[in-house]
């Protein structure tokens, strides 16, 4: 069934419109074998964020949110469709812990970027 959640895709509909999930993914580089990725690092950040937005902060709540259809429609994927499922606990633990010093650096540049962004003009 349904989950009761709309949370995802409120959190969705703000996301496109500020771009923050995007900016995030492009300030990290992927140094994934691509031929083994199922989830993107859009895909990861979008799931991680949404997930600890609607209160679900533990990574391992990706391991029953990973099949949710509202999680899953937030993170635009078919949300009855059981091979459109989320990444585990498991691929969630391996991308916070692959972070490099650098790349923890560049996020916290993007999320400045993206606090500068929210202002008409640059705030002093």
């Amino acid at each position: 069934g349904l989950s009761s959640d709309l949370g995802p895709v409120l959190l969705r509909g703000v996301d496109l419109q500020i771009g923050l999930t995007k900016r995030l993914a492009a300030a990290l580089p992927d140094r994934r074998h691509q031929s083994y990725v199922s989830h993107s690092y859009h895909d990861l950040l979008t799931q991680r964020i949404y997930q600890i937005g609607c209160g679900y902060e533990d990574g391992n709540d990706a391991n029953s949110l990973r099949h949710d259809p509202m999680f899953k429609l937030g993170a635009a994927r078919l949300p009855f469709d059981a091979a459109a499922a989320l990444a585990s606990g498991a691929t969630i633990s391996r991308f916070e812990h692959a972070a490099s010093r650098q790349d923890i650096y560049r996020v916290s540049e993007a999320l400045v970027e993206q606090f500068i962004a929210g202002f008409a003009g640059p705030p002093k």
